[in-house]
């Protein structure tokens, strides 16, 4: 399997996993499996976890597309893109931060092509991921901020 091919499948498999862990056949599955009052709580739990499978999804494809985390007989290592491929990644996640606050009208919008309560479910999906954006993007000040410019000053043999 290629590169390309094991990203594109991790992130299916992310993307696959929020709608799927709020699913009511999923809550049935966790209470079948560990009975009732233990499958609906750790169905409740994985369906609340959200802002986690926001974040994963994104700083994935951010550390290793946009920064180029790699590995060398060195240790690990950084070949980060060019400042304006960084600046729209920021860009970027600035859109999704406010796509991501405006539950209400977003609800509107999915309305329009989605059933009233499905509708209102992605809206708020997207308003719960909204802690996994803030945190991409504070990833990437720490890594634009303090982890870069402090390698490019060190010596080239160290």
């Amino acid at each position: 399997m290629s590169l390309g091919a094991r990203r594109l499948t991790y992130l299916a498999v992310l993307v696959a996993i929020m709608p799927l862990s709020g699913w009511g056949g999923t809550y049935t599955a966790w209470r079948t499996i560990f009975g009732d009052d233990v499958g609906q709580s750790l169905a409740v739990f994985f369906d609340l976890q959200v802002e986690t499978w926001s974040a994963v999804g994104l700083f994935a494809p951010i550390v290793d597309l946009v920064y180029g985390l790699h590995r060398t007989p060195q240790g690990w290592d950084f070949a980060p893109r060019r400042w304006m491929a960084r600046a729209a990644t920021y860009g970027a996640l600035l859109a999704l931060v406010i796509v991501c606050s405006a539950e209400g009208p977003l609800r509107d919008i999915f309305d329009v092509v989605l059933p009233g309560d499905v509708a209102a479910s992605v809206a708020h999906y997207f308003r719960r991921a909204l802690e996994g954006v803030l945190t991409a993007v504070g990833l990437m000040l720490f890594l634009d901020l303090v982890v870069l410019p402090g390698r490019r000053r060190q010596p080239a043999s160290a």
